[in-house]
């Protein structure tokens, strides 16, 4: 296939905008595709490798990571992946990073990716978004190590926003955990046995994290700056630096065993009910748009595992086109009452999280009666489903206020995750009022 003048081959019903970034082995392009939406396209030539192994290498995680990327909203999508032989090279196409700018229309004369990098230029983050961002990571990490595979390049440049989400990106060196694998990654990042390990990837989280809460370099760690976030959140601030420190161990053995245990000492961090992942700034009801089928979810605050759940929840359904609210609670009195009932009442769907703990919980058993109450006899009303949480007790239900949510979803470890997705998007599409 013969190149372009810009030296990279044409993409078929893509056009090429321009370069916006550059690694050792590639290239990343700003494309638009027929639809007129947005794509990042990285190109991987041959002729920057010195033999076929590494060339090879690297394609191949390509390959396994693929599939595995639209299976949560914490994996940049790769959306497809082509090949050719002259010259040699291959590519994939993935959902695009916000714009640095804010604005949600790209200018493609002016568009740059929103990373973690360009947070840390505002300097050290406030403890709720250091967590938020922590958390959602970590979750994504763990997500991917279930897969038996490893990101190997965990830094703030390959970590970006879509939708306001962070993510982990720049998915190049990503590799099957049980392969031998070169040493690849970025100084300061690597802990001191090597690369290639999920163990090393928690390690390299843990640098990141150090710079968000600190605003220092990773070299610098552990080192605080002088006066360390003294006031208020100082308790807070102790605890978060004692989550770095322990994920950054020299000693492989000492750190979190996995990247979900990680995410759960992040989570118990002061309010775990604010930890959803979105980007600093953000609303707390999604990124819906003009028209978006509203879906609220309902949930037991203090449970750091049902909190998980609901922002995953949150980051599918958004994802899907929804207009997503969870209720943490704030604003809980009269005032906050009245606005649950009418705000059920208006919904598309009322999504109810059960865990052992939640189905005591006398504001969910309200919340549930709320939400029966509001299903009409001819079947109007918002469409009701309860989601089990490793819970298979009894579940809590109000009679006689028009039909029982009868169909009942099922999670019950990190591995249900994607099943239960599907499964909630089905009941959803299935709804006869929902347009």
């Amino acid at each position: 296939m013969k190149l372009t003048e810009t030296g990279v081959p044409p993409l078929p019903d893509h056009e090429l905008l321009r370069c916006v970034g550059r690694g050792a082995y590639g290239e990343v392009w700003l494309a638009r595709g027929v639809t007129g939406a947005y794509r990042a396209v990285k190109f991987v030539f041959r002729r920057s490798f010195s033999s076929d192994r590494p060339y090879e290498r690297e394609f191949g995680g390509i390959l396994k990571y693929e599939p595995v990327s639209r299976t949560h909203p914490g994996l940049v999508s790769v959306l497809h992946v082509g090949r050719s032989e002259d010259p040699a090279y291959f590519y994939y196409v993935m959902e695009i990073a916000d714009d640095l700018s804010g604005e949600p229309r790209i200018d493609p004369a002016r568009y740059l990716p929103r990373t973690v990098t360009a947070l840390l230029e505002r300097g050290p983050l406030p403890l709720a978004e250091c967590v938020r961002v922590g958390v959602a990571l970590a979750d994504a990490l763990a997500h991917l190590h279930r897969a038996h595979l490893v990101h190997r390049d965990i830094k703030p440049s390959n970590l970006i926003f879509v939708g306001g989400l962070p993510k982990l990106a720049d998915i190049g060196l990503v590799a099957d955990v049980r392969e031998k694998a070169t040493f690849v990654g970025t100084e300061g990042y690597i802990p001191p046995e090597g690369p290639g390990t999920p163990g090393a990837d928690l390690y390299s989280l843990g640098k990141v994290l150090y710079e968000l809460s600190t605003g220092m370099p990773c070299d610098a760690f552990p080192e605080l700056p002088a006066g360390y976030r003294q006031g208020v959140e100082s308790e807070g601030f102790a605890r978060f630096n004692a989550v770095v420190l322990k994920a950054c161990d020299p000693r492989a053995a000492h750190r979190f065993a996995t990247a979900s245990e990680l995410r759960d000492e992040l989570l118990a961090i002061g309010d775990a009910k604010s930890v959803c992942g979105k980007e600093p700034g953000g609303d707390s009801t999604g990124r819906g748009t003009a028209g978006a089928k509203r879906v609220l979810v309902l949930f037991l605050p203090e449970e750091a595992r049902d909190v998980r759940l609901a922002c995953l929840l949150e980051a599918g359904l958004t994802d899907a086109g929804y207009e997503v609210a969870l209720d943490d609670r704030s604003d809980f009195g009269v005032a906050w009452a009245r606005r649950m009932e009418r705000e059920i009442g208006e919904a598309k769907a009322v999504i109810l999280l059960i865990s052992e703990a939640s189905r005591r919980d006398v504001i969910l058993n309200y919340q549930l009666e709320a939400a029966l109450r509001a299903i009409k006899s001819d079947g109007k009303g918002p469409l009701v489903r309860l989601i089990r949480v490793a819970y298979d007790g009894p579940l809590p239900g109000t009679p006689g206020h028009g039909p029982e949510p009868t169909r009942v979803g099922r999670w019950t470890e990190e591995d249900d995750d994607a099943r239960l997705m599907t499964w909630l998007l089905e009941e959803l599409a299935a709804k006869r009022d929902v347009p």
